[in-house]
């Protein structure tokens, strides 16, 4: 018996939920009202004992395990939720080396040293004359109390030591305060405070501990902002400012907004717009994308409108496909097109009024904010404006040129309708026959979506994947570990994917489609953090969860080591596999949604028709969706094997 099986048949998931939902019982499960969206009418939530899984049928229209149901109330990772409730149910993980807990003591102890000092900054501009300017800037600004002391916002004094001075007193060691960024020591031994005379701004992590602070100068000093230098706990390209005052929004609308400065945020935070965060530099990193990707449906990066506002968007688009790297697209910033059909996300870009930025905007009308961020145009119509404005279309060469831009863009666009909609507006704009864009667009795509198949290796000396289907499994996490084995060894199947159900029509493969909690969570982290190999291998962030999943991860590749013998990932057939498992995947998840839902209304027996079908309905479509592709294919592949046979 695994870990994880162990866990659950140690725990109840009916007590385990019913601490949160008052269930009641209804033959032999419990329905109860979701604790994650707002239902008062019907209840729409439903727990199994015989599965020991959980289902909402409403707005979440998700479900899982004990492991997804603490995830999702807690925010929390998997592993984080795999230690919770490991220690509810009395079993020990194991321990950790010395290495890593010393690592976590030093850690714990920059965090007490950089807390410390926040109340000392706090202190100063609260209590001190001579913070006097500080206080007039932020009044200046428009900032009020509650926004201030929401953000720990503080005043570093202007003399050359006397955060050093206080904080010696409390027992910290001079060592420590620089290896927290706080001071500087020369090279005679002396040391001094780094940040004077400005106003401090605390930079939080994700989970609300201070790492580090960006400092704003209050006269005429250079540099303006002053961050502080990279330690054991900060690095600016890998935090973005307020993502823990905002996670909790983002989570509920899906909607991220990032801006370039800290007044930006704070001001938009003081409005009411909560799901606002920045980045700590001139442009996105690929961490920052992956903190946002978990749960994020539509981003929008708002710029200023100037020059180098433009370019700062193409610079956080180049990020953004470094951050989920796709080797069939070649660079540029069209691979982010690609990490937005991949993740589901609706990316787009806010241009603002000339010589605003969103600090001004939404301090002269909050409203004109709201418009400006609902009105933000996709990305790919933004690329196409601004690559058409890089070129004269008025001659032959620079129509050329433009085309040759935007092809693998329109190329990457998964959707089959919303890139012939972009392919007729870029022959408009380049005053072009449309079927020679569509012409360039489909060679493309045939050249760089299609896996090639390697000419070096003979075929009769590969496993035949084409033996090794789904319907071969003894059961669905067998063909959901297969899956997710192939997905780790060649990113590029993940695309390839979900390229091909988007031309069925079918939404993305997502981590909603495994059943099993371990599943799920590798999935996600090859969303989040790419291939198995750029995973954690330390536990230095909780949020990764390296150690424990890649762990897991090759626990399942050798294991399978046999079934995918001669698995290459430059062979067609083993990405006609990976579709093949997807869609049995999504076959039979629907399913299971479909026997829960039965199950559920037979324990409502007054739920009303209407909205038992309105649910009903979709989900037999898709199911049959899904079922008619699979079922075309392996009429395909019979004919094809009995052809050979003969």
């Amino acid at each position: 018996m695994s870990l994880i099986e162990e866990i659950k048949s140690r725990l109840d998931i009916v007590e385990i939920i019913g601490e949160t939902v008052r269930l009641r019982r209804s033959g032999k499960n419990y329905i109860g009202f979701c604790p994650f969206h707002h239902n008062v009418r019907t209840p729409s939530f439903a727990v199994f004992p015989d599965t020991q899984t959980w289902r909402c049928f409403g707005a979440c229209n998700t479900g899982g395990d004990i492991f997804q149901f603490i995830m999702r109330r807690d925010g929390t990772t998997f592993a984080e939720a795999l230690r919770l409730l490991a220690q509810r149910a009395g079993i020990p993980l194991e321990p950790r080396t010395p290495e890593a807990e010393a690592r976590e003591r030093e850690r714990a102890r920059l965090r007490e040293v950089l807390e410390a000092a926040t109340l000392f900054y706090q202190h100063q501009l609260r209590q001190t004359s001579e913070a006097e300017p500080a206080r007039a800037y932020l009044a200046a600004r428009g900032l009020t109390s509650e926004t201030i002391n929401r953000f720990g916002l503080g005043y570093s004094p202007s003399a050359w030591h006397a955060l050093i001075d206080s904080m010696l007193r409390r027992g910290f060691l001079i060592e420590e305060l620089q290896a927290a960024g706080l001071v500087v020591i020369r090279e005679d031994g002396t040391a001094f405070d780094r940040f004077r005379g400005r106003l401090m701004i605390p930079i939080r992590d994700s989970q609300g501990h201070v790492i580090g602070f960006g400092a704003r100068a209050l006269g005429g000093e250079e540099p303006k902002y002053l961050n502080s230098p990279q330690t054991l706990l900060f690095d600016k390209s890998t935090v973005l400012f307020a993502l823990d005052l905002a996670r909790a929004e983002i989570r509920r609308t899906g909607v991220a907004v990032i801006v370039e400065g800290y007044f930006d945020v704070m001001m938009a935070h003081q409005a009411g717009f909560t799901n606002v965060v920045a980045a700590l530099g001139t442009s996105l990193s690929e961490t920052q994308l992956r903190l946002l990707s978990r749960g994020l449906k539509r981003l929008v990066l708002a710029l200023d409108a100037d020059p180098a506002g433009m370019h700062a968007v193409l610079r956080g688009l180049t990020s953004a496909r470094e951050a989920f790297p796709e080797t069939t697209l070649e660079l540029g910033p069209h691979g982010l097109i690609r990490f937005s059909g991949q993740l589901g996300v609706d990316l787009r870009v806010l241009t603002l009024p000339e010589g605003m930025d969103p600090d001004e905007l939404i301090r002269r009308d909050p409203q004109e904010w709201v418009r400006a961020v609902e009105e933000a145009r996709p990305v790919i119509a933004f690329l196409l404006d601004y690559l058409a404005a890089q070129h004269h279309l008025g001659d032959p060469k620079g129509k050329a040129a433009f085309v040759r831009e935007i092809v693998p863009i329109l190329a990457a666009i998964p959707d089959p309708v919303e890139r012939d909609v972009y392919i007729q507006q870029a022959a408009r704009m380049a005053r072009l026959n449309e079927r020679v864009v569509l012409e360039q667009v489909t060679s493309y795509r045939t050249s760089k979506t299609r896996v090639r198949t390697r000419r070096d290796v003979p075929l009769h000396t590969m496993s035949s994947p084409s033996n090794k289907g789904a319907e071969s499994f003894e059961s669905g996490a067998e063909a959901e570990a297969t899956l997710l084995v192939m997905l780790g060894l060649e990113p590029d199947l993940l695309p390839y994917v979900n390229v091909r159900f988007a031309e069925l029509g079918l939404e993305p493969l997502s981590e909603e489609d495994f059943l099993d909690s371990i599943h799920r969570a590798l999935f996600r982290n090859l969303m989040e953090f790419g291939p198995v190999e750029s995973w954690a291998e330390e536990e230095t962030d909780p949020q990764r969860a390296g150690p424990l999943l890649r762990a897991l991860w090759m626990e399942r590749l050798q294991r399978r080591a046999a079934l995918l013998r001669g698995f290459d990932p430059e062979d067609e057939r083993w990405a006609e596999e990976a579709l093949r498992l997807a869609l049995w995947i999504r076959e039979q998840r629907l399913k299971e949604i479909l026997e829960d839902l039965q199950a559920l209304a037979e324990s409502v027996p007054d739920w009303p028709q209407d909205e038992f079908m309105a649910k009903w309905q979709p989900l037999t479509e898709a199911l049959n969706q899904v079922q008619r592709f699979r079922y075309r294919r392996w009429m395909i592949d019979s004919s094809i094997s009995a052809t050979a046979r003969r």
